[in-house]
């Protein structure tokens, strides 16, 4: 999703409209890549200002990622807006952008896909579950809660399976 910012550069124009929905096979966030099960959408503008160009856009896609809790797969829906400068490589200095977001594009054009993956990690969620009520794994056996019982609380109540190291402290409690 490579954009010319060439016109608006030249100021031959004050503003371009955007009005994407194109299929991405997958998104780069924090060194893992997230397929992407919807076609990204991106609607906006990019407007020549005094103090340069100014992005404005709303995005919304959907992802599959993994339950927190049993590890299975989940559809995520994502949407935001994304607000900020773009900004020539050579024409950045954080002083001046200090309060406002900046992105770097080269060339005369910024790819707008780097932006979004720049821009998802405030937007994702910090937990993903499946469903509110997931049970998730059984921490000895790794069995799916949400989808079998397993013996594993049984067993432990078993007093046969006792850490060796432990065996001393059961004694303790019999006198009482």
């Amino acid at each position: 999703m490579k954009i010319s910012l060439d016109k608006l550069n030249r100021r031959e124009i004050d503003k371009l409209d955007l009005n994407f929905s194109q299929k991405i096979d997958t998104i780069n966030y924090c060194e893992e890549n997230y397929k992407l099960i919807s076609p990204l959408n991106l609607n906006g503008k990019i407007s020549n200002t005094n103090k340069g160009l100014y992005l404005n856009a709303d995005v919304d896609f959907t992802i599959l990622d993994h339950c927190a809790r049993c590890l299975e797969n989940v559809e995520v829906s994502i949407e935001y807006s994304i607000q900020g400068f773009l900004v020539k490589e050579e024409d950045f200095d954080e002083d001046s952008f200090e309060d406002y977001d900046a992105f770097i594009y080269d060339n005369q054009e910024i790819n707008l896909v780097k932006v979004i993956e720049q821009t998802i990690g405030f937007n994702m969620p910090l937990s993903i579950l499946c469903k509110e009520e997931c049970k998730g794994l059984c921490q000895d056996c790794g069995a799916n809660l949400n989808k079998e019982e397993c013996s594993c609380s049984e067993i432990a109540n078993d007093e046969e399976i006792i850490d060796p190291r432990f065996a001393k402290l059961k004694d303790i409690f019999k006198n009482d």
